[in-house]
């Protein structure tokens, strides 16, 4: 869809060239083209405003001389409109006086385009995302391409923020309270149809079906003669009905919006993510007020927000993302390939989601186990899944009928010999799996990756039986597949090639997940660190306290589920299975109560979530019962618990089950078992949903303050043993007034906005 053929073809005449943006003139239309050259999106940032002066000084020449009757604002890259703000711009300001003043500065930009006084019009043939779609708001009228790149919206609480930029007022505005409020406090995104129903866009007209057609731009150039010197001010009605009217228009109507909305925000955000709570707050304020008055709300809140913990923790973690998005410098300098066809060994449950997740990406597999009853039921499960995206209109029947096809399966190892990648998904049980590595390298060609999504073993020992073990590398997925966004991509010692990690990493990419490379240990990264905190846990309960409230006090933390919550989604048995392997690797602080060990592993029927009964009990949909402990299992571990129970808090309950985590954190960093601290904390969040606010453990270490994690940590081993004594890397930062993230905003000069600040009790 690019505009500067159509604009050559229509003989489009250059008014204004500037680095970043072109005013164009045809007839009595003018187009202000936004290219960013230097970069693959548009974004708003610090050199392209001044450029707004410049611009609008033109526009509103042009204007006043009748040159123009309509303009219309668009982008010179294919696909993309405008991206958002550049996040580079505010990350590194800790002064909330500056961050609203950016603010301000981006709302008077977008305002004169309102101030023009003829119409204007945003053809958005991309995403339009943060400031883009504020910009696209200040426009009279919106159209789009029917195309799957165009997404509309305002996703700044993701990054701890607010829409900055008149978002909060104009988006109500224009699809009514209830519609904006779905899009401005998830952070969310509509794609054209939607965004066409809701109001949000004025016309969705066809993409360019082949090179040079135009589709898209004649039929917005044509919208726009029809615009020509009409009104530029225009009176939305997004009611539908009366009871839009109602809760859209009218004081009582906001109020129980705004009423139904917090208690949402309370069960979702817990007041950890005081974003959507502000944003909130600026859209109820804005309806009925004038511009001016609904902007300074909003820049207000957008400078608070901007200097908070939570704010730039949450972009750190973006950045993390996004840089572990990037191939280039991950595997250092070598190459692998992006596998086109896949294998997988073992049908059940784990294979059968690896093998849905390759064919949404378009990938072949052949998926084999030894019955061929197994092998039918993991296809089964493969067509289940794609049925039911078609069942919800989530896809076309054509589209999700080449997917299942992609899959094939049997009982034969020949269907391996045209992998490029083989991935082993069988059994936990080493014994096994190295005779399954013995057959596989006897079939595959010499160039297959050979794999295991092992989540304990040691890649270093199953490589040795290979003749070549350099192939083999560790893709260990996380339960359930489709869900959980990271992969670790494991080195099997000194011999894994770089082009095996390289063809691993690349595989993950494929799949739309986070890799994060590591090094062979027991339980890797993710595993090894969350078991020393389920192990915490345990003697938590053996100690006395309850279940639901150790589950609680780690909740309010902001974990998105405690610990027993999560040991009965991985299945009790998974558990006591990695815990003597943990503890035989790693030492006697991953030694379990053998009492305990029993306890579990006593009852075929209590594995957790998969058999309806745990530490809890679950209905046929796997969702917990209310109040629903299971009693027989906590009759038997009454009978552990020491008959003093101790009374502990729940923030002391956090301290205990966190801290073990940061020092297992550094004796993974020290032993070189990642690369660095962002891996590490990357991998715990997106790997086990680690406070996200916080953005890790050892970014939660930073921003608590090293020196106050080493107190509070010397406080709890006097209490509660050696185990918390800091490790010396913490004590060593302690000393010298070090972080772990020295390139950080200064956590000292940012401030943790608190629930109780979150302007909630208003409403």
């Amino acid at each position: 869809m690019s505009i500067y053929k159509f604009l050559d073809s229509v003989s489009g005449q250059v008014i204004l060239k500037l680095e970043d943006v072109t005013i164009y003139k045809v007839a009595n239309i003018g187009f202000v083209v936004f290219n960013m050259l230097d970069r693959p999106v548009n974004v708003m940032n610090l050199r392209l405003m001044p450029q707004f002066d410049r611009i609008f000084k033109v526009l509103e020449t042009c204007v006043a001389q009748r040159q123009f009757g309509v303009i219309v604002f668009a982008s010179g890259k294919n696909e993309s409109f405008i991206a958002g703000a550049d996040i580079d711009m505010l990350y590194p300001t800790t002064k909330a006086a500056e961050i609203e003043a950016m603010a301000a500065q981006g709302q008077a930009g977008f305002n004169k385009i309102g101030e023009l006084g003829i119409p204007t019009i945003a053809a958005i043939n991309g995403a339009a995302l943060g400031a883009g779609c504020e910009l696209a708001l200040a426009c009279t009228y919106r159209v789009c391409a029917n195309h799957k790149k165009v997404q509309i919206g305002l996703p700044e609480v993701k990054l701890g923020l607010l829409p900055g930029s008149g978002g909060t007022s104009r988006l109500p505005r224009v699809v009514g309270l209830q519609e904006a409020l779905k899009i401005i406090l998830p952070g969310g995104d509509v794609r054209a149809k939607k965004a066409l129903k809701i109001g949000l866009v004025d016309a969705v007209f066809p993409a360019d079906e082949f090179k040079n057609q135009h589709a898209f731009w004649r039929h917005v150039m044509k919208f726009a003669e029809g615009k020509l010197w009409k009104s530029s001010r225009r009176v939305y009605k997004p009611n539908k009905s009366w009871g839009d009217w109602f809760l859209n228009s009218t004081y009582i109507g906001n109020w129980l919006v705004g009423r139904e909305a917090v208690k949402g925000l309370d069960k979702m955000a817990k007041g950890k993510y005081p974003g959507p709570y502000f944003a909130l707050d600026a859209a109820l304020n804005s309806v009925g007020a004038s511009q001016p008055a609904a902007d300074r709300l909003e820049a207000k809140h957008f400078g608070k927000l901007g200097n908070s913990s939570q704010s730039k923790a949450l972009i750190s973690l973006f950045k993390m993302m996004e840089g572990a998005k990037k191939f280039a410098g991950k595997c250092g300098g070598a190459t692998g390939i992006s596998p086109k066809k896949i294998g997988i060994v073992g049908a059940g449950v784990m294979g059968s989601q690896i093998a849905v997740l390759c064919a949404k990406k378009g990938l072949k597999v052949y998926m084999r186990d030894i019955k061929q009853e197994v092998v039918a039921k993991g296809l089964a499960l493969v067509k289940a899944t794609f049925d039911r995206r078609v069942a919800k209109g989530r896809m076309a029947r054509e589209k999700a009928d080449a997917r299942i096809a992609l899959v094939k399966g049997g009982t034969e190892v020949s269907g391996f010999s045209d992998c490029d990648l083989v991935i082993e998904a069988a059994v936990e049980l080493m014994s096994l799996k190295k005779k399954i590595f013995l057959e596989l390298e006897k079939t595959v060609r010499p160039d297959c990756v050979i794999a295991t999504n092992t989540s304990s073993l040691s890649i270093t020992e199953l490589a040795s039986v290979l003749d070549n073990p350099e192939r083999c590398v560790g893709i260990h997925f996380f339960n359930p597949v489709g869900k959980m966004p990271l992969v670790e991509v494991i080195k099997g010692g000194e011999k894994t090639s770089g082009d095996s990690i390289a063809t691993g990493y690349r595989f993950a990419l494929q799949l739309g997940k986070i890799p994060v490379i590591c090094n062979d240990c027991p339980g890797f990264v993710v595993n090894r660190i969350l078991g020393i905190y389920m192990g915490e846990a345990v003697k938590l309960a053996i100690e006395g306290c309850q279940l639901p409230y150790v589950d609680d006090a780690l909740l309010d933390f902001g974990m998105p589920m405690g610990p027993f919550r999560l040991m009965d989604e991985v299945g009790l048995d998974v558990a006591a299975h990695v815990a003597p392997v943990l503890e035989e690797g790693l030492g006697e602080r991953y030694a379990s109560d053998p009492r305990y060990l029993e306890l579990v592993k006593a009852n075929p029927q209590w594995l957790g979530k998969k058999t309806a009964a745990g530490f809890y009990l679950y209905d046929k949909g796997g969702k917990g019962i209310q109040g629903g402990l299971n009693p027989g299992f906590k009759r038997k571990l009454d009978r552990l618990v020491k008959k003093s129970p101790r009374r502990l808090s729940k923030s002391m309950i956090a301290d205990r089950c966190v801290f073990v985590m940061l020092n297992e954190a550094c004796m993974v960093l020290e032993e070189g078992m990642i690369d660095q601290p962002e891996d590490l904390d990357l991998a715990m969040v997106m790997g086990t949903g680690f406070a996200p606010f916080s953005a890790g453990p050892l970014s939660y270490a930073d921003f608590r303050g090293i020196d106050q994690c080493v107190a509070r940590m010397r406080e709890l081993a006097k209490k509660f043993g050696k185990r918390f004594e800091p490790h010396q890397m913490l004590v060593k930062m302690a000393n010298e007034g070090t972080r772990f993230f020295p390139d950080r905003p200064n956590p000292k000069q940012v401030r943790q906005i608190p629930a109780s600040e979150c302007p909630r009790s208003k409403l």
